[in-house]
């Protein structure tokens, strides 16, 4: 049976040049892929697909970061189809019939630190069925973002998990 790393966006510039906060996901999901593909086929799913306020380009958000996953020597055979989401509530619902596509129910949930709580949630509630391992990329204070944006990102969690938990 295949497990599926599922690596949750955030942002790229005009270029397609990721976040540091997206480049340490794919690198959290780089070191999961390293350990479990000793004892499982592992297969990757990309999300995040277009949005004024995270990627403005003529490619998927999920396609940079894959192509970032290329660059560091991940095989195209290992990728199943981008999940063209725009939130974290989408990232669930659109990543759960590529996974039924795929007969894939063990799932390892690639996000940062501050956002993985709330991740959680969602996930769950979308697909109870599946197995659900966790991998938290760190968010380092001045390497990927400032305190103030540290702040923020924190101060957004908490408000989005209130508004999911009352309807999940």
């Amino acid at each position: 049976m295949s497990t599926v790393i599922v690596i949750l966006g955030h942002l790229n510039d005009e270029q397609g040049n990721l976040s540091a906060i997206a480049k340490l996901r794919c690198d959290m999901a780089l070191t999961a892929s390293c350990l479990l593909k000793k004892i499982h086929d592992v297969k990757i799913l990309c999300t995040g697909g277009f949005g004024e306020s995270f990627n403005t380009t003529r490619t998927s958000h999920g396609q940079h970061l894959k192509n970032y996953l290329r660059n560091k020597g991940v095989s195209k055979s290992v990728f199943i189809d981008v999940a063209l989401s725009t939130y974290t509530f989408e990232d669930a619902l659109l990543s759960k019939p590529l996974l039924e596509k795929n007969l894939i129910n063990q799932v390892v949930l690639v996000t940062s630190d501050f956002h993985m709580e709330r991740a959680k949630l969602v996930f769950e509630h979308v697909m109870p069925n599946s197995k659900f391992a966790y991998a938290e990329a760190i968010t380092c204070i001045g390497e990927s973002v400032s305190q103030q944006e540290l702040t923020r990102l924190i101060e957004h969690e908490k408000q989005a998990i209130k508004r999911d938990r009352n309807c999940c």
